[in-house]
């Protein structure tokens, strides 16, 4: 009898403690709903790393987009000085087409004996030619430096370069041509000395346009002459009569 009222009494402990338990329990709270808000925690843990590398990388893309925007603006200036610089540059074989009518003077005419043309607009480039007095030198492009204005000439057709405006004058000037006449058969020969081979030869009484004269080694003065046909060439003093 005593030992089935110690059960009796260790099952309604039982009992209290258990029902205590239940009294105890949160309102509301069960363990599915534990298990949904540990998931939620623990993807907002991975979310927030995700999001700051997303933001970091688009600062990276602005930063390097600002860069790009900025190489763009330095090429497009460096581009713009390239074209100046060309523009000022002379020589090569490229012919520059000529402008507009009217905006040019279509040829220059040097006003001292000699005048010098350049690869550039500018005295400092190399000198690609020398024109002289009397020439007729036709214009293609020009330039405003500020030094003054600068007329690039075509010289051939593979020679183009720079001559400086207050060394000609856009005015034919009046004409001071000499010429040669013949007083006899005279060879028109490729240099000042009957050593050179004859371009062609010319009866007694041609008359030649008188473009120069020149005294050789040997003392002989010959004179640089053009005939009607444009052939350019020398021939000996002794046989002509300058005009």
């Amino acid at each position: 009898m005593k030992k089935y009222k110690k059960i009796v009494a260790a099952g309604a402990l039982s009992v209290g403690i258990g029902a205590g338990a239940i009294l105890f329990t949160p309102s509301g709270m069960n363990a599915s709903t534990n298990v949904v808000l540990a998931s939620v925690d623990w993807v907002n843990s991975q979310i927030s790393p995700v999001n700051s590398k997303l933001s970091t990388l688009e600062s990276k893309v602005n930063t390097m987009q600002s860069k790009i925007t900025t190489l763009e603006s330095q090429n497009a200036a460096q581009q713009k000085e390239i074209d100046s610089l060309e523009a000022k540059l002379g020589g090569g074989t490229t012919t520059t087409p000529p402008p507009t009518t009217g905006t040019l003077p279509a040829y220059v005419y040097p006003n001292k004996s000699s005048v010098t043309v350049h690869r550039g607009a500018d005295r400092s480039y190399a000198v690609v030619a020398t024109v002289t007095a009397g020439q007729t030198v036709k214009v293609v492009d020009s330039f405003k430096a500020s030094t003054g204005t600068w007329y690039r000439v075509q010289l051939s057709s593979t020679v183009l370069g720079w001559v400086y405006g207050g060394d000609v004058s856009t005015t034919k000037p009046a004409s001071t041509e000499k010429t040669v006449t013949t007083t006899g058969e005279v060879y028109i020969r490729r240099g000042a000395t009957t050593k050179y081979e004859a371009y062609t030869l010319v009866p007694k009484g041609t008359v030649l346009k008188y473009l120069g004269s020149f005294k050789n080694s040997d003392g002989e003065t010959w004179y640089n002459v053009e005939t009607s046909t444009g052939i350019r060439g020398w021939m000996f003093s002794g046989l002509g009569q300058v005009n």
